[in-house]
């Protein structure tokens, strides 16, 4: 757990910004969505409530080195908090959906993911900055689709070979469900 609030620090480190808009590209959503993958819906929203959590009391941990409360009830603190649920989503998901290809379990949670940071952080950029939703979701959200793509195929590669690897070592939701399949095979 402590590994993924790492990454996803990390990840929040190396970020883009856009001339354009308050919201960052940055790696940290996609360790957010993968904490929810390998570590299940609680494991994964608790490692996401810990960064958020830290960079509230000031830790550095969010995009550009930047932290607290200022960050949090700003225009990308939909977004942060937004992890939490989506890492949740994603942990619930690949563990329940009724589907034994294991790619598109993650596919599918992943994208639900990303929709749920997207549900949480869209709505708050508009109302901190006063913008409407519909420039909201110019500024906020079609800019980072593509990347977003591009990340979950990245991290329904990264869940395949993570689990694939460990399924004997970690004791996760999501390997001990894929090593419960292996087995019935």
């Amino acid at each position: 757990m402590a590994f993924f609030t790492a990454l996803t620090s990390v990840g929040a480190w190396i970020a883009i910004p856009l001339p354009f808009s308050p919201v960052p590209i940055a790696l940290a959503s996609l360790f957010a969505l993968l904490s929810g993958a390998i570590l299940g819906k609680w494991l994964g929203a608790l490692s996401q409530s810990v960064y958020f959590l830290m960079g509230l009391a000031g830790i550095p941990v969010f995009a550009r080195f930047t932290a607290g409360p200022g960050i949090v009830t700003g225009p990308t603190g939909g977004y942060l908090a937004g992890y939490i649920a989506a890492a949740f989503v994603v942990g619930l998901l690949v563990e329940y959906i009724p589907v034994r290809q294991k790619a598109v379990r993650f596919a599918v949670g992943l994208t639900a993911g990303t929709i749920v940071i997207y549900a949480m952080g869209v709505p708050w950029l508009a109302l901190v900055t006063g913008m409407s939703f519909p420039a909201a979701m110019v500024v906020g959200m079609y800019p980072f689709l593509p990347g977003d793509a591009l990340k979950i195929m990245m991290g329904v590669v990264l869940c395949l070979s993570l689990v694939a690897q460990s399924s004997h070592v970690w004791r996760t939701p999501a390997a001990k469900d894929l090593a419960r399949q292996a087995e019935s095979d």
